[in-house]
């Protein structure tokens, strides 16, 4: 009887010990993994190439899904914001983007380097002399960066990207050029 309860605090001790040593081990998988999500949120510079455009601000978030390791799905919105000079009157054009895009990754200990590209609607608003006025228009994005892993689940990022939208927007005073560079930099966290 004694030797039971000796084997059975062994055996209790022992599936103390490994339980929180497999959960661990579970956790300390590779970061992004096949089944995780992530959230991120940048600030950044947006460079219009209408030559009646100054260069202005941009603000963006997005949720990201990752089918393995490498390559992950993401939904982003954003906005910029451009003042109109040159002209006989004051204003902005204010695009709003919503994209779908496919990402790529590579590993690099702490820093991992991405390629990105996908489509998306783009609608601007304008603010002309006080007239407001819209179009919307359909684009895509293509650029890259790169993220730091600062903890395991936490990371800073950096990415350029190029946003193409075919022919002019249209407001009630005249046409713009749709086309934008963004840089951006900004914080994006893990979880599964």
């Amino acid at each position: 009887m004694r030797r039971s309860v000796h084997v059975l605090a062994a055996a209790s001790l022992v599936a103390m010990l490994v339980a929180p040593a497999a959960a661990q081990t579970r956790q300390a998988g590779p970061v992004p993994d096949q089944g995780m999500f992530a959230i991120g949120l940048s600030i950044g510079v947006a460079f219009p190439s209408d030559d009646f455009l100054e260069t202005g601000w941009n603000l963006g978030a997005g949720g990201e899904y990752y089918f393995t390791p490498r390559i992950s799905a993401r939904g982003q919105l954003s906005g910029a914001w451009f003042d109109i000079f040159g002209h006989s009157f004051d204003g902005t054009v204010k695009p709003l983007a919503i994209n779908g895009n496919i990402v790529y990754n590579w590993e690099h200990g702490k820093w991992h380097p991405y390629a990105t590209g996908g489509f998306g609607l783009y609608h601007y608003r304008f603010d002309e002399d006080e007239r407001d006025s819209s179009d919307t228009k359909a684009g895509l994005d293509l650029g890259g960066g790169i993220e730091y892993f600062f903890t395991r689940h936490d990371t800073l990022t950096g990415e350029l990207l190029v946003h193409i939208v075919p022919g002019d927007a249209d407001s009630d005073r005249g046409e713009y050029k749709t086309g934008y560079w963004t840089l951006m930099f900004g914080y994006k966290k893990y979880w599964r």
